[in-house]
């Protein structure tokens, strides 16, 4: 039951409508939408008015959707616009995913992007055409792919500063992490989604992603977080915007939990399901959970003795059943409700407010001083313009200057593995491909620099998760043969400690892919970064037998003196014990933040 109600979530999780979509106002909002497109003079501003509102059609009216689509297509086309005829391909994806062919989503969606490759198409268009592939690609159960089109899918989200489709894609990558039992990475990923969703006030996207995250610990067998989370979750279960869909499957979600792992009593269970019976009384929560219900209703009966109402709970479940062909599927879930633009009018609204305040307060000052204090006060505020305009500017160019970076060492990885095409010796390429490795770890590090708020830190959780996977893929380690564990605490690092941590890391695991696994028939890494008492613990384990304490001392490898100089520079300790396969553990001085 679980598991089928995990499936469900994950389904639901996808979401490519725009933030327009809210089903009280669609009428008014695609009435509007197609007034305004009738006299505007730009055919792309013509053109994202129509498909916006395809978008909202297709939940409320997919005929009119379609209808819509071939009409912005036939504007498109017309003018030859490149930008126009992307946002044609993106709601055509849109209407073939409603219909559940992934054939056709997945072609449109790479018309798309192949007109990226000769025009520039918006960062928020871009992110919309890689959501629906990450879509068809977790589908087809590609989850390779599907975390590779969400990825790019968030890159751009954060690129156009949509905090909405930021929630949502990180959201969509959890998912797919959590689809195929990547339970550390999901939880990265989910994490991030909260973290977006509470500070723009997504209570739907915040509600679902919690869910998750309880699917998630349950997945893991660590039950007690999983009822940890859902105490973090309740208070959000109730608000406003949670749709009924969402609510219904929360309910699900935690009676599940607690009949099976809860107390004998199954309290939360009980509670939840007379909040699920009260649901059903003032909305529709959808047909697959009202299956739900009555199994897990016929279940906490049956656990109290109280035969009668379970017998009948029990029957309910087998009708509902039996309506739906004896196969319980996973239905497709309502819209999300969108507050992006909500969001985007409550700001304005708080920043013309401050802006109100900041005048009230500067008149005052004009009534009360004199003429050189106004001059002196008008001189101060020029220059903070200037310099907040070059920080601005300054923080752009440090952001500019890391992605050239991690273009650069881009190009040299890709050099590296051109001339080790052409090499004979077996040692060379080896030592080619490990400088391969060092510089895409590096590459890595400035990637996660330029695609942070900040200039100077790095997300070093999602580097180590993203670091261990594609080293595990690039040894030929598949996720089902493999143990791979992640205990990372620490979200952020200064980069003058990140880059040397992260190499230190890259050495450690390389050799750990290289040597540790060859007599091992099930191969397990644990990796954790712990910061406590101003020291950051760096622990890489791995189940292996080949390595021994004496070897190492006596190695005078490169890897090792590589290891043993960064060690050094970030003044640090470095200890190893090999009584039961290798445990490296770093110890390094947490140093302040720079201001």
């Amino acid at each position: 039951m679980m598991r089928r109600c995990q499936k469900l979530v994950l389904l639901t999780g996808i979401v490519f409508f725009t933030p327009h979509c809210i089903a009280q106002t669609w009428r008014t909002q695609t009435d509007s939408m197609l007034q305004v497109a009738k006299t505007a003079t730009s055919t792309v501003k013509k053109v994202k008015l129509i498909t916006d509102a395809g978008f909202i059609m297709l939940l409320q009216k997919p005929d009119t959707a379609v209808m819509l689509s071939s009409q912005a297509e036939s504007i498109a086309e017309s003018s030859g616009n490149d930008t126009a005829m992307a946002m044609v391909y993106a709601l055509k994806s849109g209407v073939q995913l409603t219909r559940d062919n992934n054939a056709l989503t997945l072609e449109y969606a790479l018309n798309g992007l192949k007109i990226s490759e000769r025009t520039p198409l918006p960062a928020d268009l871009m992110g919309s055409l890689y959501r629906k592939l990450g879509y068809v690609y977790r589908n087809n159960e590609n989850y390779t792919e599907a975390v590779a089109a969400n990825k790019n899918a968030l890159f751009y989200s954060t690129e156009s500063g949509k905090p909405y489709d930021m929630a949502i894609t990180a959201f969509n990558i959890g998912n797919v992490f959590n689809a195929f039992n990547e339970y550390d990475s999901a939880l990265v990923y989910l994490d991030k989604s909260i973290a977006i969703a509470r500070s723009s006030n997504f209570q739907d996207v915040l509600a679902r992603a919690y869910m998750n995250k309880v699917l998630c610990y349950n997945g893991k067998k660590d039950y007690p977080k999983a009822f940890q989370t859902v105490s973090e979750m309740q208070p959000y279960i109730s608000l406003a915007e949670v749709t009924p869909l969402t609510k219904g499957l929360i309910y699900t979600v935690i009676a599940n939990l607690d009949l099976r792992h809860g107390s004998p009593q199954h309290q939360l269970a009980a509670m939840y399901l007379d909040s699920m019976k009260h649901l059903m009384t003032v909305t529709s929560p959808g047909k697959d959970n009202l299956v739900d219900y009555y199994l897990n209703r016929s279940l906490l009966e049956f656990s109290l003795n109280h035969f009668d109402s379970a017998s009948v709970a029990l029957e309910k479940y087998k009708e509902l059943k039996n309506m739906q062909d004896s196969v319980i599927k996973s239905g497709h879930a309502q819209e999300l409700a969108t507050r992006y633009e909500t969001g985007k009018k409550d700001a304005q609204i708080k920043d013309l407010d401050q802006e109100n305040r900041l005048r009230k307060k500067l008149l005052f000052s004009s009534l009360a001083a004199s003429g050189v204090f106004l001059a002196l006060l008008f001189w101060v505020w020029q220059q903070n313009k200037k310099i907040r305009k070059q920080e601005g500017h300054l923080n752009y160019l440090m952001k500019e200057l890391h992605h050239r970076v991690k273009n650069n060492l881009q190009i040299v990885s890709s050099l590296l593995n051109l001339q080790s095409t052409r090499i004979e010796d077996p040692i060379a390429q080896k030592a080619l491909m490990e400088g391969q490795h060092r510089i895409e770890a590096m590459s890595l590090i400035h990637q996660k620099l330029y695609q942070t708020q900040t200039s100077s830190r790095v997300n070093i959780r999602e580097f180590i998760a993203e670091l261990s996977e594609n080293l595990m893929h690039a040894y030929g380690y598949k996720h089902d043969y493999f143990n791979l564990q992640l205990q990372v605490t620490v979200q952020e690092l200064e980069a003058d400690m990140a880059i040397p941590v992260g190499l230190i890391l890259n050495e450690v695991v390389t050799n750990a892919f290289k040597y540790a696994f060859k007599n091992v028939n099930e191969p397990s890494l644990y990796i954790s970064l712990q910061e406590n008492a101003n020291k950051l613990q760096l622990t890489i384990a791995d189940n292996g037998r080949e390595l021994t304490e004496k070897a190492w001392k006596q190695s005078a490898s490169f890897g090792r003196q590589l290891i043993a100089s960064l060690t050094m520079q970030l003044e640090g300790s470095m200890q190893l014990n090999c009584d039961a396969g290798a445990v490296f553990t770093f110890t390094f001085p947490v140093k302040p933040v720079h201001a």
